[in-house]
């Protein structure tokens, strides 16, 4: 009779309690990131920063508990174009991705820029300029990268960490890297070389990051997801993780 009741007393919970209310589930979905400081941080052996932070905001909301996966970016990308129910974040969202997943977002607004050491100060005034330096250092299925390519850039040196990219800067053996003004800060606080030598160089895109789904993620799921992005945003939860890490998108 005990157990009898406990059944029906979980039952009727699991239906009057809201999502992210204590009974978690799995989401239903293998939720992938990289280590790209401001979002995703290692801290202590766990991770923070405001991509993780509307994740698992969203998952709260969502009542689910899956956890994130780390895991280099070619891997993860890789995983989101050939599996179903993958999301990956942050993912940057362009014309050459946009029909390739689906999108939840945006979750930040970010400027795409090149940096070099102080010598290259008024060397790159345009992406044309850029195509004749001797190489530029960029991440592996990096969306910058990828659009650097689309535009006929040749002298593209891939990489597979922006850190080996930053190391190849001081050495002279790259005149410039592709990154982003709210990821390099990350780089600048860890080396103090970096801090003293490089410097912005020339600004060539203004882009949104997202959360990204695989193409074949279930529809319901997907509307789930999107619903909770919503209904965050209008409470303002998205603005106020933003707010403590990264400026907030203009609408």
């Amino acid at each position: 009779m005990v157990k009898r009741y406990l059944f029906f007393l979980t039952l009727v919970l699991s239906l009057l309690l809201p999502a992210g209310s204590g009974l978690a589930k799995d989401c239903e979905l293998r939720i992938i990131t990289e280590i790209s400081h401001p979002s995703t941080i290692e801290d202590q052996g766990r991770i923070t920063g405001f991509g993780v932070e509307i994740v698992e905001a969203l998952k709260r909301e969502i009542g689910c508990d899956t956890s994130i996966e780390v895991m280099p970016w070619a891997r993860g990308y890789r995983y989101l174009l050939n599996q179903s129910d993958i999301l990956l974040f942050s993912t940057a969202r362009t014309k050459e991705r946009e029909s390739k997943f689906h999108w939840v977002g945006p979750i930040a607004c970010y400027k795409w820029v090149f940096y070099g050491l102080k010598g290259m100060k008024d060397e790159v005034k345009t992406l044309e300029d850029a195509k004749k330096v001797s190489g530029i250092g960029v991440y592996r299925n990096d969306a910058r990268a990828q659009f650097l390519k689309s535009k006929g850039f040749t002298n593209l040196e891939v990489m597979d960490s922006q850190d080996t990219n930053f190391k190849k800067l001081l050495r002279g053996r790259v005149e410039l890297v592709a990154t982003s003004n709210i990821g390099v800060p990350g780089f600048l606080a860890s080396n103090e070389e970096l801090r003293k030598r490089a410097i912005p160089i020339f600004t060539f895109r203004s882009v949104k990051l997202y959360l990204a789904f695989s193409k074949n993620t279930d529809p319901g799921n997907l509307r789930i997801w999107q619903d909770a992005f919503t209904v965050l945003k209008d409470r303002g939860t998205i603005g106020e993780i933003q707010d403590k890490w990264i400026e907030q998108c203009k609408e």
